[in-house]
C-alpha cells in the first residue's frame, strides 16, 4: 500500500514536471519568434531593398542580403558555416545564441539573438523545479507513510488478534470495535465463524463419546461369543483359526473404542491429565498385556538408556504405546526393538515396512474419511490423535523392505529426571 501510494505520487510529479517542462520550452520560442517576425518586418518595411544592411547590437545581429548579391566578407562570426534556412539554439563561448536565417523573395535575411538572459533564467526555473519536486516527494512519502498506516493498521490489528486466539472448546471472541465498516464486518463473521466452529466440535464430541459407549456393547457380546464358541469344543482347527482372526479384530477394536472414549472425554475436560509416570513402567505392563496375544518374550527387546518419570496422562501414555507396539507384532513376524532413552522412544520392525498411505496417516499429510482405510488404517490414525493430545511428536524415521522405525519425542517440560 506504502509503495503503491508514493509511485502514485511520483508518476504525477514525472508528469507535471515535464508538462511545465514543455510549456516553459514552448512559450520560451513562442516568445522569441514573435520577436524575430516584429524585428523582420521592421526591416523589411524600412530598409532598401537592393542595399546590403549589417548591424550589430548589444545582444542582437542582423544581416540583410539583397536577392542576387553574394554574401558579403564582413559576415559576422555568428553566421559563418550555417546552410540557408537554419533556425536554432547555438553556442559561442559562454553564450547562448537563437539563430534564423530566412530566405525571403527580396533576399535572406539573417538574424541571432542572445538568449544567454533567458537561459540563465531556464536554469535558474529548472533549480526552483527541482527544489519543488524535491518537496513534493518527501510529501507524498509522508503522506504514503500516514495513508498507508492509516489503512493497514486496523487489518494488521484484527491479523493478530484473529492469531492469537488459542484453540479450544472455548475460543475467545475478538472485539468488533471498529469503525470502518468493513473491518467490522470481517471480525462480527469471523466470531460467527467460531461459534460454529465451536458448535461443530461439540456436536463432533458428542457423537464421539455417544459412538465409543454403544460400541463397547457389541464388542463384548461378539468377544462373549467367541469364548462361548471356543468352550463348546465343537470347532474344527480351520474354524479355530477363523475363530482366531475374529478374537484379534474384536481385541483391536475393543482397543480402539477405549481410546476414543478416553480421547473425548479428555477433549470434553478441555485441560490434560498430568500425573507422574514411569514410563519403563508403563512398558512392562504393555508388553505383559500382549503377552496374552502375541510371544511378546521372544520377539521384542526392550533396551533402557535412560530410566525417567513424566508428568503426564499415564492411560493415554499406555494406549499409544500399546497400539505402536501391537501393530508392530501383528503386522511383522520377526524381532521388534524398543529402546528407551531420555526425551526418545524407539520402535523399530524388521517387517516390509509402512505403506504410503500408512505414512501419510502418521505424517498427518492425509486425513482419514469414511470407507477410505481398513481397521489398521483407523488405529494409525488413533495413534496420531493420542500422540498430538500427549503433546509427543511421531515420526518415522525410516520404511523400507528391511523395516520401520518409528520415533516418539517427548517434551522436555514432562520430563522429571533420570532415576
Amino acid at each position: 500500500m506504502h509503495r503503491a501510494i508514493l509511485l502514485v505520487s511520483m508518476a504525477c510529479i514525472a508528469v507535471m514536471v515535464v508538462m511545465v517542462l514543455e510549456v516553459n520550452e514552448d512559450l520560451e520560442r513562442t516568445m522569441l519568434q514573435v520577436e524575430f517576425e516584429q524585428e523582420l518586418d521592421f526591416i523589411l518595411e524600412n530598409r532598401n531593398d537592393s542595399e546590403l544592411f549589417v548591424w550589430e547590437g548589444f545582444n542582437q545581429q542582423l544581416v540583410f542580403v539583397p536577392q542576387g548579391q553574394a554574401t558579403p566578407s564582413q559576415m559576422p562570426e555568428i553566421f559563418k558555416d550555417l546552410p540557408l534556412g537554419f533556425s536554432d539554439e547555438i553556442q559561442r563561448g559562454k553564450n547562448t545564441y537563437l539563430v534564423n536565417i530566412a530566405i525571403l523573395p527580396k533576399g535572406v535575411v539573417y538574424m541571432a539573438k542572445d538568449i544567454t538572459h533567458f537561459e540563465d533564467r531556464e536554469l535558474l526555473f529548472s533549480i526552483a523545479l527541482v527544489v519543488m519536486t524535491l518537496l513534493i516527494i518527501g510529501l507524498g512519502l509522508w503522506m504514503a507513510t500516514l495513508s498507508s498506516r492509516r489503512i493497514v493498521d486496523p487489518l494488521r490489528k484484527l491479523s493478530e488478534q484473529i492469531s492469537e486466539v488459542p484453540v479450544g472448546s472455548q475460543m475467545p471472541r475478538i472485539p468488533v470495535n471498529y469503525t470502518d465498516s468493513e473491518l467490522y464486518s470481517i471480525a462480527e463473521t469471523f466470531n460467527r465463524f467460531l461459534g460454529e466452529l465451536e458448535s461443530y466440535v461439540r456436536r463432533e464430541q458428542s457423537l464421539l463419546s455417544l459412538a465409543s459407549h454403544e460400541l463397547r456393547t457389541p464388542v463384548a457380546v461378539m468377544s462373549g461369543a467367541l469364548d462361548i464358541l471356543e468352550m463348546r469344543g465343537q470347532l474344527k482347527p480351520n474354524d479355530l483359526a477363523t475363530v482366531a482372526r475374529m478374537r484379534n479384530a474384536c481385541t483391536e477394536m475393543r482397543s480402539n473404542v477405549e481410546v476414543l472414549l478416553k480421547l473425548s472425554r479428555n477433549q470434553a475436560d478441555g485441560s490434560p491429565v498430568r500425573e507422574v509416570v514411569s514410563l519403563t513402567a508403563l512398558l512392562e505392563e504393555v508388553l505383559d498385556d500382549l503377552n496374552n496375544l502375541f510371544t511378546v518374550r521372544a520377539r521384542v527387546r526392550l533396551t533402557v538408556m535412560d530410566t525417567i518419570k513424566l508428568r503426564s496422562d499415564a492411560v493415554l501414555v499406555k494406549m499409544l504405546l500399546r497400539n505402536l507396539i501391537q501393530n508392530a507384532l501383528q503386522h511383522t513376524q520377526k524381532e521388534i526393538d524398543i529402546t528407551v532413552s531420555k526425551g526418545m522412544i524407539q520402535i523399530q520392525d524388521r517387517g516390509a515396512g509402512l505403506t504410503a498411505g500408512q505414512k501419510a496417516i502418521l505424517g498427518r499429510e492425509r486425513q482419514v474419511v469414511p470407507g477410505s482405510a481398513s481397521l489398521n488404517g483407523l488405529g494409525l490414525y488413533i495413534v496420531t490423535l493420542m500422540s498430538e493430545r500427549l503433546q509427543w511428536p511421531l515420526q518415522v524415521i525410516r520404511s523400507d523392505s528391511n523395516g520401520s522405525v518409528i520415533q516418539l519425542s517427548i517434551p522436555a517440560d514432562q520430563i522429571l529426571g533420570n532415576h
